[in-house]
């Protein structure tokens, strides 16, 4: 619904030319906002700012060359304007950034119980826009401290990616956010701290780096050029929701869930693949030698979805051993994407904290979704996909182990191995010869230990 927008500049003497570059970022950002814009200018000086309808232009960039020395933070806006919140007159104060006395604040999302605020605290917004609640709420229940924001944002019910500048302390800005995006570009070339909703908006122009403000934080971003970080979610991740197929991943990586003082559910999906009445018994006796409750998902929709040996084919006995180990050959389109989705939500709804993966190093140079990095990216996407204040983290316990690694872990942890199942087959015994079974095979091997499951034929 807005563009939030915002710099602090660390070298006056770049000045003229960090300020061309914010003009243009503020044009770009007309693309998340084109009802009004507006910018604050903060300094030892005092403040000074500049708001009109519509989109951004030439006048914006002449008033900010001529108004931009001795300032050394810019809170600036994009708005768009929701349905329910049109203002077909606007006054100044109807445009942001929302002013009021010390607080200049820049928010891009819902403040759902601003007139609650306003009867609670006794404070009276600008303007009919949810948003002006924020300036007279700092004024009244802020100290300063990011710490301090952290509780003043337990109070707003909503969605929220703002921007606060300090009228008492120009040397700084901060940023806090929840699931609303937001970016910052430290620019070393120009000597400027550029934020703002996307990262596209941003100069990446010299020698500079990009990150993203992390999802439920609180940042600090000081005219010497130093970061301070906060979250704004005080948890502690207790209960962890565990994929689990009943093969020797994902069974070690619950042991250790619990050896490391988790309260571990297992959740197994059945999608109707040709060792599913094996590993459904392998699961049910894990779930049974581990002590933990297990949910079971039914599945047809990688029938549907077809085109894998494991559902719709055959595992041909030629792809296995070393090459059926090394690569890919029954691969299940986007399994482990939609089991981690289904498995978020069951965990949003449920309460647990965490969804943990039975991934490894070793197959991740055949499955791309058993990469370290897709763990990494699901963490990182994780807070858009479940509701406000309700995150839900991805797990890896065993994501940095190869095979025998892993078996030599869940020995030492006394898990059932003997109760797993890994073979691509369904037959009474482990084949031995498709992908799964060799590298298993090896991996007790090379612990100098022998399998406690039986294979056909070995």
């Amino acid at each position: 619904m807005c563009s939030v927008n915002g710099m602090v500049l660390l070298n006056s003497a770049n000045a003229k030319e960090a300020a061309r570059e914010f003009a243009k970022l503020m044009m770009k950002a007309s693309d998340r906002g084109r009802d009004s814009y507006g910018l604050v200018l903060l300094g030892k000086e005092g403040i000074r700012s500049f708001r009109r309808a519509g989109t951004p232009g030439p006048e914006l960039e002449e008033w900010l060359l001529e108004n931009i020395d001795g300032k050394t933070i810019v809170v600036a806006n994009n708005r768009a304007e929701p349905t329910t919140e049109v203002v077909k007159e606007k006054r100044e104060s109807d445009i942001q950034p929302f002013e009021s006395g010390r607080y200049v604040v820049s928010h891009n999302g819902v403040v759902a119980n601003d007139q609650e605020l306003e009867r609670q605290f006794e404070i009276k917004k600008r303007s009919r826009i949810d948003s002006s609640i924020l300036p007279p709420l700092l004024e009244r229940t802020w100290d300063g401290t990011l710490e301090g924001l952290r509780n003043v944002l337990d109070m707003v019910r909503g969605s929220f990616a703002m921007i606060v500048g300090d009228a008492e302390r120009p040397d700084r800005l901060v940023a806090a956010v929840n699931f609303k995006p937001m970016y910052f570009e430290v620019n070393y070339d120009l000597g400027a701290i550029f934020v703002s909703s996307l990262d596209d908006y941003l100069p990446r122009r010299g020698k500079h780096r990009i990150e993203r403000v992390m999802p439920y934080s609180v940042m600090e971003f000081l005219i010497d050029g130093s970061l301070k970080r906060v979250e704004l979610l005080r948890r502690e991740v207790k209960r962890v929701l565990m994929v689990a197929s009943g093969g020797l991943d994902s069974t070690v990586a619950a042991t250790k869930l619990i050896r490391d003082g988790y309260e571990v559910t297992l959740l197994h999906f059945n999608y109707r693949h040709k060792a599913e009445r094996r590993e459904v018994e392998a699961i049910r006796e894990v779930a049974r030698r581990l002590s933990l409750p297990l949910i079971e998902v039914d599945t047809d929709l990688f029938k549907i979805v077809g085109s894998t040996p494991l559902i719709d084919g055959e595992v041909r006995k030629d792809r296995g051993g070393e090459e059926g180990a090394e690569f890919a050959h029954e691969w299940v389109p986007a399994r482990n994407l939609v089991f981690t989705s289904v498995a978020i939500a069951i965990a949003e709804a449920r309460g647990y904290d965490a969804v943990a993966l039975g991934v490894n190093l070793e197959e991740a140079g055949a499955y791309p979704d058993n990469e370290m990095e897709f763990v990494r990216l699901l963490n990182a996407l994780s807070p858009y996909a479940t509701g406000p204040n309700k995150r839900v983290d991805v797990l890896m316990p065993v994501g940095n182990l190869v095979k025998h690694e892993i078996v030599k872990l869940g020995v030492q942890l006394n898990a059932p191995l003997d109760a797993t199942w890994s073979c691509y087959e369904g037959g009474e015994r482990h084949c031995g010869r498709c992908g799964p079974c060799y590298m298993r095979r090896k991996a007790f091997e090379v612990n100098g230990l022998v399998d406690p499951v039986p294979y056909e034929g070995f």
